[in-house]
């Protein structure tokens, strides 16, 4: 995994969210909290390969745009566009612990706190599933 620190170059909106470790940046139309003093690192993800069913025909040859997905902690960060996801949680049983449909104009979900340990984080669209590893 890339680690980065993160910087914020410009401050739109001021606010307390929780503590000292958050301001809130405006975006567009709305606001979002935005973490300044932790690193971020950035989620490696793999395609889980084609149905095994007789008759799929497998991938197309166009390529394929994995996710890019940041985590800072608890908070994880889409940059850039991406599909419509639903967003899974799985350990090491390989039990989803926590589930969560991701729209595609929403960029940031906060995992539940409760959560430690390390876990495969799952990323499904109607066609793909992609999947990594995040340690909470």
């Amino acid at each position: 995994m890339r680690t980065r620190t993160t910087i914020i170059l410009a401050f739109l909106g001021l606010g307390i969210l929780g503590g000292a470790n958050f301001i809130q940046a405006q975006t567009s139309s709305n606001y979002a909290p935005v973490c300044i003093d932790d690193e971020e690192e950035e989620i490696e993800f793999n395609l889980a390969g084609p149905d095994d069913t007789p008759g799929d025909p497998g991938y197309g040859k166009d390529p394929i745009l994995m996710p890019t997905l940041w985590q800072n902690g608890y908070l994880l960060d889409f940059h850039g566009t991406h599909e419509d996801y639903v967003l899974r949680i799985v350990d090491a049983t390989n039990s989803v612990v926590y589930s969560s449909a991701v729209p595609s104009y929403q960029t940031q979900v906060w995992l539940p706190t409760t959560l430690s340990g390390t876990y495969r984080i799952e990323l499904l669209t109607d066609n793909y599933l992609f999947y990594g590893y995040i340690s909470l």
